[in-house]
């Protein structure tokens, strides 16, 4: 379009003002349109990711939170749950059963009917966000596989040179502030060989990162998720690392059917703005958009252990993995795919279908777009020439040609 208006132009430059007028008017509309494309590829990756809107229908039927919020599926599926819930989610799997809640501070003016105050809980507090889960085994995990607490990406995701400083940085900030964590960016499948299996990237931290334990006897009363005096049960990391690590390796070699145990999890989320999907904290480096790392969503919050290695083997791979505890995260602000959350939740949001009023609704919608987007460019480029009265009647040159043949 920009040849042939330029060509228009130099090969009949008496063609009048109109002329000149329309050759203006498609150079600002290809240049629009160029600096559009070239604003979406700039663009970081989640705000270019799908955004999901999830139907007000099902957000009513399901009681969905109007307000920012983190959404979860579990695996197996048992729908959609989300947090600060006014009680505990419950789970259960071929392994164990038990409760979670994921919780943090209110946003946008949000009415908790929770128990739990989780305005006043934070106040003072570094951490912006806390998970408290509890398990009873249907079987102790075997004594000879380890136990791990952490995170995987559903796909491997090539880094950029400075993409892989920024995560070094990330990844030493935990080693300090926790330590004992194993990451991994994942194998590239494009690297392995036929049929061979694949890393997922990950974080994995040993079950004594949890920074609270409980272990009440089978019999007994287990604790209240949401009980205000939680932060006083059991036993904590903060201020006593060494001793508390003892506890937790006593802990580990003990486990068995039976008793519940319960764990809280706060310390590195201090990092990590779930809600706006984004690191934070991170010395030198400011907030950073979480798929630059992870792809898109969802990341899976995960407890497993993990078989003896065989011939060498150190990577964390799914057929050594048995899991305890599985849930898929994302924020409400940034959805995966409507397909993968639809398979996530086993199948508990259905879209509804798309009426005939509605269609041809989006259809306007996406037509008075693009006039407007047209109209813009034109008259930005060409304001002077509209000021006259010689801009084209509703961008339609053609049709009012002879109105300005000379």
């Amino acid at each position: 379009a920009v040849g042939m208006s330029a060509y228009w132009m130099l090969e009949y430059p008496d063609g009048g003002p109109l002329q000149w007028t329309v050759g203006f008017a498609l150079v600002a509309i290809c240049w629009a349109l160029i600096r559009n494309a070239f604003e979406k590829l700039a663009r970081p990756v989640s705000a270019q990711a799908d955004v999901t809107n999830v139907d007000q229908d099902v957000m009513t039927q399901l009681k969905m939170p109007p307000q920012p919020h983190l959404e979860i599926a579990l695996d197996p599926p048992t729908g959609l749950h989300w947090s600060n819930p006014s009680t505990a989610y419950r789970f259960e799997n071929e392994f164990c059963s038990g409760e979670y809640i994921f919780f943090h501070p209110p946003t946008e003016g949000e009415v908790s009917k929770a128990k739990l105050d989780f305005a006043d809980y934070f106040k003072g507090k570094s951490r912006i966000w806390e998970l408290r889960v509890q398990f009873n085994f249907k079987q102790a995990p075997s004594a000879d596989r380890d136990l791990f607490f952490g995170t995987e990406s559903e796909e491997y995701v090539p880094l950029s040179a400075a993409a892989k400083q920024v995560l070094g940085l990330c990844v030493a900030t935990v080693k300090a502030a926790v330590g004992g964590l194993y990451h991994s960016p994942g194998d590239d499948p494009k690297r392995m060989l036929a049929g061979e299996e694949v890393e997922k990237p990950g974080f994995s931290l040993p079950l004594w990162a949890f920074d609270q334990f409980i272990v009440t006897p089978e019999g007994e009363a287990r604790p209240d998720l949401m009980d205000r005096q939680f932060q006083s049960m059991g036993s904590k990391r903060y201020g006593r690392v060494k001793q508390y690590v003892q506890e937790m390796s006593e802990l580990r070699q003990n486990i068995t059917a039976g008793p519940t145990y319960t764990f809280a999890f706060w310390g590195t989320s201090r990092f990590a703005d779930i809600i706006n999907w984004r690191l934070v904290g991170v010395p030198m480096v400011g907030p950073i958009d979480l798929d630059k790392f992870i792809g898109r969503p969802p990341l899976h919050c995960v407890l497993y252990d993990l078989a003896p290695s065989e011939k060498g083997e150190k990577r964390h791979l799914h057929s050594r993995k048995r899991y305890y505890f599985r849930a898929a995260i994302w924020s409400s602000l940034h959805r995966p795919r409507w397909e993968r959350m639809q398979a996530l939740t086993g199948g508990a949001l259905q879209r509804p279908p798309e009426t005939a009023s509605a269609g041809k609704a989006r259809k306007r919608g996406l037509a008075s777009r693009w006039e407007q987007l047209l109209g813009r460019a034109a008259l930005n480029c060409c304001g002077d020439f509209a000021s006259r009265g010689l801009l084209l009647k509703r961008l339609d040159p053609l049709q009012h040609l002879e109105d300005y043949r000379p």
